[in-house]
Order: C-alpha cells, then sequence, then structure tokens
C-alpha cells in the first residue's frame, strides 16, 4: 500500500484502531425531555440540517413505535440548521420521554458528524441511524428489535419503500425466498443484488458490535454511511432478514439529495472508501459483491451520464481511468463476473483497454433513445444492434406478457421469458399494500413460455388495487412483464391494464370483515363489519360500510383494524363473540398480563385498575393486543368493564384545555397546574386519530399518560402510574 493512502485513510478517519474521530468533533449543547430511560432498548440516531418539512412525520413515527417511545432513545443532532427545525422538535421533548437534542456548536459539512456525535451518546442495546426525512412504519423498530434478540446475529435488515411524491413502491427487500423471515444467514450467502442497498435505511445494529469494534463513520460527505454498514456486515459475518416494511425513504421532487451532486468530490470519497475495503478486509466473495456494486454506480455516474458536473469527454473519462487505476491498482478478482448488465462489462473492457474514443462513440449511442435503435433477436436474446459494427451489442431483458386466462378455480398469466437466467418466481405486488403481496412459482411451458397462476381463494385475500407482477431471477434480479400484444380485459372483479407498457392486475372490488375500534359512528363502533373497497371511474380507492355510508382512506386506515389471516377460520358471529372491543376508558374487572418482549418477569395489572385503550396490534404469532395508558396488555375481553360515567384525572404536568380535539392557541382555554385534578367524560379522537379526553364541561385535554393519569389507580403527580397498579409481587425490579 502506498504511504499516501495509509496517509489519506488517516486524514478521514478511517482507521478503526484509533480514536481521533472523537476529538475532532464539535462540542454540543443538549436539552431532553424531563423523563429518561437510562437503559432504553434501541437508540435512534437522526443527523438535521434544515429538514423542516418532513421532521413532523419523522417525529410522529417515532413516539408512536409499537415498541413504545419509553424504550427508545431518540437522539436528534442538528448541524447548526438556519430554518425551524428546533422548533418543530420542541413539542416533542416538552410530551413525551426519551427524546434528546444535541444541538452542534459548529457545523460539520455532513452527516458523519452528528451521527458520530449520537454513537458517542447512544445508550440503546441496538442502534438505529434515520435520515431526518425518512420516517419508520409503526412496527419497524419492533420487527428489527425482535429480530435481534432472537438470532443474536450483529445486524438485522427489513424492507424499505420508497416515497416519491406520495406514491409509494418497493425500494429493498430482503432478498430471501422464505416468506416471512431469517436468522443466522451467513453474508456469503448474500446474493448480488442486496449490495444495492446498504445505507443506514431499514436495519439495525447490536451496540455492543459498534462500540466494542470502535465503529464510526468516516470524515467525508459521500460513503460514510455505506462503509460503516458494511463494516458492520463484515464484523457480524451472520445477519437476519424480516419481509416486512420497517422503513418509508423520502425521494419527492423538493427533497435535493447530495448524490445529484456528481463530481471530482464524490468519485474520490467512493473511490477511498473501496480501496480501503481491498486493503482491510479478506478478499471474500462479499467484499467482491460489495466492490462490484459500487463500481456499477461509479461507471454510470462517470461514463454514462453528460448532466453530472463532472461531466463526460476525453479527458473526463482518461482522469477517471487514472484514479481507477491509482485507487484500486490491485484487483485481485474481475468484477465483470458479477457485473448485473453487459454495457457494464463493455464499458470496464474499453476502460481497461484504454480504448477512449471507442467508450465514447459507445456512450453517445447508447445515450439515444429507444426508439431510435435497432432491436434484434439473436439467439433467443433481444439486443439493441449499432449501425457501427466496431461496437458491442447491448442485451435487452425481456418479458412480454401473452395471455390472461381466468375463470371460477384460478387466474392464469402466460408470459415469453428472454432472459438469460432462468425465473424463479412471480410476485404480485400492489405498491399502496406493500406487505400484502404475492409470490407464486414460475411454471415453465416451452422454450420461451412460462406461466403464473393463483387460485382463487388466494386472490380473494388481495386487498383491492393495482398489482404488477415482478418476475424474480434465482439471483434476485427482478423484472417487470411487458404489455406487449396482451390484450386489456375487464371482468366482474378484475381488470389487465396497460401501466406505461407494464403489465397490472387491478384487483377492483375488495370485500372482508374488520373490527370498527374507532372514531367512527357510534351504530358500528365495537362491531365486526362488512367493508367494500372499490376503484371508481379516476382510480381512487371507494370504501363504504353497511348502510352505504362511505368512509374517507384515512378512516379506513385509523379506524378500522384487520385482523391477520390466522383469524381467517373464525366466522363473523365467532370473532364478534371472542374479539369485540372499541376504543375508551376501562376498569379490570380481572387480572390482566402486560405484554413485554423477551422479558423474564410478568407483569400484572390489577383488578381495578383504570386505563384507556386507544389501539390495537397484532404480535409476531399474531396474538391479539391491546395498546393502553399503561402499555400493550393481551386481549381479554372478560376482564374488561366499560366506564360510562365521568371519570378522575389528575395533571402530572401542566396543561391546557382547548375548545376541540384538534388542539391550536386559537382554541386554548383554561391552563391546569401539575397536581390539579379534574373529571373527563369519554375518550375521542383528533382529526389525525391523537387520543383526547373529553371533560365535563366539553372541553378537551390530552390522554397522554405522561400528562394524566387516573386517581383511582391512586395516582398523584409524584407517583408513576404503573408503579401504583402492578400486583405487588410480580413487580418488575
Amino acid at each position: 500500500m502506498k504511504n499516501d493512502k495509509k496517509l489519506e485513510y488517516e486524514q478521514f478517519h478511517y482507521p478503526l484502531d484509533e480514536m481521533s474521530w472523537k476529538t475532532a468533533l464539535p462540542t454540543v449543547t443538549k436539552t431532553s425531555s424531563e423523563k429518561i430511560t437510562e437503559n432504553p432498548k434501541v437508540s435512534v440516531i437522526i443527523a438535521n440540517y434544515n429538514n423542516g418539512p418532513y421532521l413532523e412525520r419523522m417525529m410522529n413515527s417515532l413516539v408512536h413505535q409499537t415498541l413504545g417511545i419509553e424504550n427508545i432513545q431518540v437522539l436528534f443532532v442538528d448541524d447548526r440548521s438556519t430554518d425551524n427545525s428546533l422548533e418543530l422538535i420542541k413539542p416533542y421533548f416538552q410530551s413525551y420521554p426519551n427524546i434528546e437534542i444535541y444541538l452542534l456548536d459548529k457545523n460539520t459539512g455532513g452527516a458523519h458528524g452528528p451521527r458520530n456525535v449520537g454513537l458517542l451518546h447512544a445508550r440503546g442495546d441496538y442502534l438505529v441511524i434515520l435520515d431526518a426525512d425518512d420516517w419508520y412504519a409503526a412496527d419497524g423498530l419492533e420487527n428489527l428489535y425482535r429480530l435481534l434478540e432472537k438470532s443474536g446475529d450483529g445486524i438485522a435488515f427489513g424492507g424499505v419503500a420508497r416515497s416519491k411524491n406520495g406514491q409509494l413502491d418497493l425500494l429493498s427487500r430482503a432478498y430471501i425466498d422464505v416468506d416471512n423471515e431469517i436468522s443466522n444467514r451467513p453474508i456469503s450467502d448474500l446474493p448480488y443484488d442486496f449490495y444495492n442497498w446498504l445505507g443506514p435505511q431499514g436495519n439495525m445494529v447490536r451496540h455492543s458490535l459498534v462500540k466494542e469494534n470502535n465503529l464510526h463513520f468516516i470524515d467525508q460527505r459521500v460513503a460514510d454511511d455505506v462503509t460503516f454498514f458494511y463494516q458492520a456486515l463484515q464484523l457480524s459475518q451472520t445477519i437476519s432478514q424480516t419481509q416486512k416494511i420497517t422503513t418509508y425513504v423520502n425521494r419527492d421532487d423538493d427533497n435535493i439529495s447530495l448524490s445529484k451532486n456528481i463530481n471530482e468530490t464524490f468519485l474520490l470519497g467512493w473511490l477511498r472508501s473501496l480501496s480501503y475495503m481491498l486493503t482491510n478486509y479478506p478478499n471474500t466473495e462479499s467484499l467482491q459483491k460489495f466492490i462490484t456494486r459500487r463500481l456499477e454506480w461509479l461507471l454510470v455516474d462517470f461514463t454514462l451520464r453528460w448532466d453530472t458536473k463532472y461531466g463526460l469527454s476525453l479527458a473526463s473519462l482518461r482522469h477517471f481511468r487514472e484514479l481507477l487505476t491509482d485507487y484500486l491498482p490491485d484487483l485481485t478478482f474481475n468484477p465483470e463476473k458479477y457485473f448485473s448488465l453487459d454495457i457494464y462489462s463493455y464499458i470496464w473492457q474499453f476502460l481497461q483497454a484504454k480504448e477512449d474514443e471507442k467508450l465514447l462513440k459507445f456512450v453517445a449511442w447508447h445515450s439515444l433513445p429507444s426508439i431510435d435503435k435497432q432491436l434484434k433477436k439473436i439467439d433467443k436474446l433481444y439486443y439493441f444492434v449499432p449501425e457501427d459494427k466496431n461496437l458491442p451489442s447491448v442485451n435487452l431483458p425481456l418479458i412480454k406478457g401473452k395471455k390472461l386466462l381466468i375463470d371460477e378455480k384460478k387466474i392464469k398469466i402466460h408470459f415469453d421469458y428472454y432472459i438469460a437466467e432462468e425465473p424463479d418466481y412471480v410476485e404480485f405486488r400492489n405498491d399502496s399494500a406493500l406487505d400484502t403481496s404475492l409470490r407464486k412459482k414460475a411454471h415453465k411451458l416451452s422454450e420461451v413460455s412460462y406461466e403464473a397462476q393463483m387460485t382463487r381463494a388466494e386472490y380473494e385475500q388481495l386487498k383491492a388495487g393495482d398489482y404488477k407482477l415482478h418476475v424474480v431471477l434465482e439471483n434476485q434480479t427482478e423484472y417487470l412483464i411487458a404489455i406487449d400484444q396482451l390484450q386489456t380485459y375487464c371482468g366482474a372483479d378484475t381488470l389487465l391494464s396497460d401501466r406505461e407498457g407494464v403489465l397490472a392486475l387491478h384487483k377492483i372490488v375488495d370485500t372482508r370483515l374488520y373490527l370498527a375500534f374507532k372514531a367512527l359512528d357510534p351504530t358500528y363502533l365495537g362491531q365486526f363489519i362488512q367493508v367494500v373497497s372499490t376503484l371508481d371511474d379516476d382510480g381512487n380507492f371507494v370504501f363504504e360500510l353497511p348502510y352505504d355510508e362511505k368512509i374517507s382512506r384515512e378512516e379506513y386506515n385509523n379506524s378500522l383494524i384487520a385482523f391477520p389471516q390466522t383469524y381467517g377460520s373464525l366466522s363473523e358471529s365467532e370473532l364478534s363473540q371472542k374479539y369485540s372491543c372499541q376504543a375508551g376508558i376501562y376498569r379490570l374487572v380481572k387480572e390482566m398480563i402486560l405484554h413485554q418482549e423477551n422479558e423474564t418477569t410478568e407483569l400484572t395489572l390489577k383488578v381495578g385498575t383504570v386505563l384507556t385503550v386507544t389501539h390495537v396490534r397484532f404480535d409476531a404469532n399474531d396474538e391479539m393486543l391491546l395498546v393502553t395508558s399503561l402499555g400493550q396488555v393481551k386481549f381479554d375481553a372478560s376482564a374488561l368493564e366499560a366506564i360510562t360515567e365521568p371519570v378522575e384525572v389528575v395533571a402530572l404536568k401542566n396543561i391546557y384545555s382547548y375548545s376541540e380535539a384538534n388542539f391550536s392557541k386559537e382554541v386554548k382555554k383554561k391552563h391546569y397546574l401539575q397536581g390539579m385534578t379534574l373529571k373527563v367524560s369519554k375518550l375521542d379522537f383528533s382529526k389525525s386519530y391523537r387520543p383526547r379526553f373529553a371533560t365535563e364541561n366539553g372541553n378537551y385535554i390530552t390522554e397522554n399518560p405522561n400528562f394524566v393519569a387516573f386517581t383511582a389507580n391512586g395516582n398523584t403527580a409524584s407517583k408513576p402510574p404503573l408503579w401504583q397498579v402492578l400486583v405487588p409481587n410480580r413487580r418488575l425490579k
């Protein structure tokens, strides 16, 4: 290794055996919630700089995690924002526990500095890094935490969805063949496509692995996160994965990202990182796949794009090759064996042979619109063929839809397949309901013809909506099916449509049972009701309740509880007898067990305890849980007695009442000091479905158990709610 490279690594704080990255950080000013958990389960590190428009969505996703905000340490590290970020965060640390704000005394110029500050102050058993404009699924942290608790692995990965201007699609999946999840998977087993996405989104790392190995973020604006997580991958050697969506990544048009600023600094940062990896880690297949995937990115950005700050010319190509040679002089493997497309192999060959003029001609031809290039079928595959015989033809992976067969028993789709690698399965994927996809084996009918089919029973389990067909190869690469000559079709419950040249299957009508749980007409509450989901002429969802009443999508998503498929064998009457309930204020007439993930001590609530029930969720075993003001409890209808008379609460902190359930300064009413009592008549909800107490005089106060508690439980302003209501001999020690 050249000495200047070693010095360069040290300059940017790469080595794991030295601590200069800590002393290089600026000092911070800390502000935090009044209540702090000393030993949280998960620490969430958020680096922020001027992300004001996205912070409410991000913070709401954290404080409402099913893992419980009491188990989460939120480290909001601000890099001297010039917008109103800190003002937007202030209400959260005033209203919720475990919110910690770290204001850097000077701007660091990138996410690496704030993230490293977060590492120094994290106390959780596990760590996640969350970009300030992204957000978590409600059970995202719990799913990743549960995986690592069970597996003992150093890192876990979940599904990542991309949100662009309100439209969702799947950005990164688990790349596993099993339906749900996998543990202790060796990194040597990971497919090439796994390395498409190795940033902070959608994963959780064991804190001890980070701390014991001095893992930290390198001091550069690009490749700092990918370097960190690949090192964590190497140190862990085995991983856990779940198919469930854990994270939503923001890619709105108004969210200008650093990746668009492709220049020489960007290139040097990536090459420096790859050089360090090659120098310091064993030359395994995992490392080769990781390096090659990043090389693909660089080949695209620095040889195939004309719109970057780096530019594209003979001089820029020569300089690119010189930097490749300088930083990656001793590649001991040929990346061509991993390249996902033949075009990357051609570019690599041109660079190695120093055929810069030929490469520039090739790029100019390849950049032409498809309609201006000649497409030919050669030996059962399709290729774009250039007029210049000195340039190579480029393979076009192509799948053509051919036939749709629908009857009372099955739905079959035939397609012609023109890709060298064999298909494995077809995934029917609805971007509006990414957790409800269906995988079916691709059956070969002839040399190029394949079939995917599902039964009517499987079809009925799908929600209404638009399903694109993703053909997934054995190496986990996936392609969509072109509509080609396939005729559009409209039946009683199915529409086959053309979505910009891609085959899409529309399920028009979906009828299923839901528990009407909250924020609906009292006629429905506490009952299992049939909800009909349809698509109108504009492609928008319409949700119809009994008696022809229609509700909005927000009401559908927040007011109704869908039960897992494991409850499908129960009739409507059986569901009603066993599982009917609704949001409200309840008194326990028998003991109830608090639900705790992986705790050895059982906590039980006393008879007579008063609590609110605000939501329903299901654990990993599909057991029904109630989300209450005292934590999550295992559902037992016989233990709950609805309270209909006014009940007294005490203010644990200073609070206000409001004339509406939607709190704002304009509707603020009375100020209640800490220790004051008042009576509430019922549980209600704001337009954003936040729980509120309706008071006797017609106003509203917060239901947040950190601010108010029931005096019937023996609570006062100085006595924590949970401690008063546990069965004495089962208290948590």
